[in-house]
């Protein structure tokens, strides 16, 4: 007799190839997913850069501008010094006043070698050009005075101050110096302002790249737990495949072996009677032969949908081979339960040959009544019973043990 069904191998294979396709089109969604928060967290690591970068260059111009303030303030105010001491050397013609003069002229003349140094655009080249030029004309008008005021020429050095040539000068240079000053300023309070929206801006990119870490770490947590969970569902779907009959949908010899060891070591079944029914599809061959497999695989599918009706719902149908099948009955306390239930059986699966051809069922059938027989024995002793009952015609027969009797079923169709 043919044996045809589907593997577990082959089911398993199909599985995989499925949990195969999952996995590729979940690592596709997750390498665009993870892609587009990386490329989130390069934007803002890139804009705290660039921020952090604008920030630092309006610190520095803060600073040189302050610079440029402060050595202006110093210029101006040794400029003051030194015409301080001019005039009250021209007044007293004492010696000791000119102290400021020198003090002052050295800090003018040092502030401005500095604002040489911090000056280089062409407009502030020009500038410092034009303060050295007023400058130079005050030093030359105070150094004039205090030469004439020493070799005693008192009225001609008030003539020089009188000119106001040196207090134009000064005036200018104060011009000149407050212009710097307060371009200074502006800038300074520019860069300030900037700077401060730049801080904020610092602030939105330093959120946006904490978000986008939390962001990665929930991403790569939710795919942690989604790989762990697909895990477990493809080695609960390969598991279910391995144990159940892809054709049918019915229990394979792997798992009825299983469930025959989880019935066994159970209380209940210490306690009564198990019945095994093997069962033989006759003239499958035939139609399988002659017909083809897709209609061999029809009649196996209709087969075993009669079967699960016609079983009560404590028993256990499982297909073990190309067109066998086990039922495992307990309970059924005497035999004409199981002469009914086998009528039911063979009656079922007759009207299948209006549709097919001859149909029949043979069934061996194995009574376990000492606890100390296994089931997997059981099963065995009603396969050779359904063997017996082929042999005599189909229909189904009792396996002989100790002081059973035998009984035969012809088949009726």
């Amino acid at each position: 007799m043919l044996k045809r069904s589907v593997s577990a191998s082959d089911v398993g294979g199909r599985t995989v190839i499925e949990v195969r396709r999952a996995i590729i089109a979940e690592r596709r969604r997750s390498v665009l997913v993870y892609a587009s928060i990386v490329a989130a967290l390069l934007a803002s690591a890139m804009a705290c850069a660039w921020q952090a970068s604008v920030v630092v260059a309006d610190a520095q111009l803060q600073n040189r501008a302050s610079l440029l303030v402060n050595t202006s303030d110093a210029l101006l105010s040794g400029m003051k010094d030194a015409e301080s001491g001019q005039r009250g050397f021209l007044l007293t013609a004492d010696e000791q006043y000119l102290a400021p003069y020198v003090r002052g002229k050295a800090e003018a003349l040092g502030a401005l070698a500095r604002l040489a140094s911090l000056l280089h655009g062409p407009g502030q080249v020009a500038e410092l050009r034009d303060v050295r030029h007023d400058m130079d004309e005050k030093l030359a008008e105070l150094a004039q005075t205090i030469q004439l005021e020493r070799s005693g020429q008192h009225e001609r050095a008030l003539d020089v101050v009188k000119t106001n040539a040196g207090k134009a000068a000064m005036d200018r240079l104060r011009e000149r110096i407050g212009a710097i000053v307060a371009d200074c300023d502006a800038k300074r309070a520019a860069a300030l302002r900037d700077e401060t929206l730049r801080v904020e801006l610092t602030g939105y990119a330093l959120v946006g790249l904490l978000l986008g870490v939390l962001a990665l770490l929930a991403f790569a947590t939710v795919m942690q737990r989604k790989a762990f969970n697909g895990v477990v569902r493809g080695a609960e779907r390969m598991t279910r495949a391995a144990l159940r009959d892809a054709l049918t949908g019915l229990p394979n010899r792997r798992d009825l072996d299983l469930q025959l060891r989880a019935l066994e070591g159970g209380a209940a079944a210490a306690r009564g009677p198990i019945t095994a029914l093997f069962m033989d599809l006759d003239g499958f061959k035939l139609i399988n032969d002659t017909q083809g497999h897709a209609t061999g695989d029809a009649l196996l599918r209709q087969v075993s949908e009669r079967l699960r009706q016609v079983k009560r719902s404590g028993d256990l149908l499982a297909r073990v081979g190309g067109d066998e099948f086990v039922l495992i009955a307990p309970g059924l306390t005497n035999r004409a339960d199981v002469d009914q239930l086998c009528s039911r059986l063979i009656a079922a699966v007759g009207p299948l040959a209006r549709e097919f051809g001859f149909v029949g069922l043979s069934i061996g059938i194995a009574i376990r009544e000492a606890a100390s027989e296994t089931l997997a024995d059981l099963v065995e002793r009603a396969d050779k019973a359904m063997y017996d009952a082929k042999r005599s015609g189909g229909g189904y027969r009792f396996s002989p043990r100790g002081h059973e009797i035998v009984t035969t079923q012809a088949f009726a169709s």
